[in-house]
């Protein structure tokens, strides 16, 4: 058991190493981890076996609509959950890459559960919202609910305003 959190490790050493995760780390001034508009629920440690780094998302805006997109190659769009909680996007699923009766002589590619969570900047519509995987991406489209704006309310002024005042008196 221990040799298979050494392989999972070692997997995530080379993911960040060629992505210059840690070149990119230490060249900005302030801390990365901490900013609030760039990097958001990255971590290191793997939680409940899932890994908060995969799969790897963008999120982005355009028009009235925000859109995610999630890398999830090979999977079937069953053996994938999406989720809405006020403004938390859940993504979670299960890679199954081990098939018995086969003699392996390479596996780098583990089963794996995951369950990535993404805090969205606007409310959005949950009655219409769209989803849709194809050819390993997986596209989520949320309409953003417009907030209203704020309405200036006149105030009259009345004579029973006048007597309610005298009562405070």
């Amino acid at each position: 058991m221990e040799v298979e959190k050494l392989k999972y490790w070692l997997d995530l050493t080379r993911q960040y190493a060629a992505e210059s995760f840690w070149k990119e780390a230490f060249s900005q001034e302030t801390n990365p981890f901490l900013s609030s508009g760039h990097i958001q629920n990255l971590s290191l440690a793997p939680k409940g076996g899932s890994s908060e780094c995969f799969p790897r998302c963008d999120l982005y805006k355009y028009k009235d609509k925000l859109f995610v997109e999630a890398e999830l190659p090979g999977m079937a769009r069953e053996h994938a959950a999406i989720t809405l909680k006020g403004k938390q996007l859940t993504i979670r699923g299960h890679y199954s890459t081990f098939k018995p009766n086969l003699t392996y002589f390479l596996k780098e590619r583990c089963d794996q559960s995951f369950e990535k969570n993404i805090n969205l900047p606007f409310r959005v519509n949950h009655h219409e919202i769209q989803s849709n995987l194809d050819k390993g991406l997986l596209t989520i489209i949320l309409p953003i609910i417009s907030e209203e704006e704020a309405v200036p309310i006149h105030i009259e002024h009345s004579a029973s305003a006048e007597a309610s005042h005298q009562l405070q008196e």
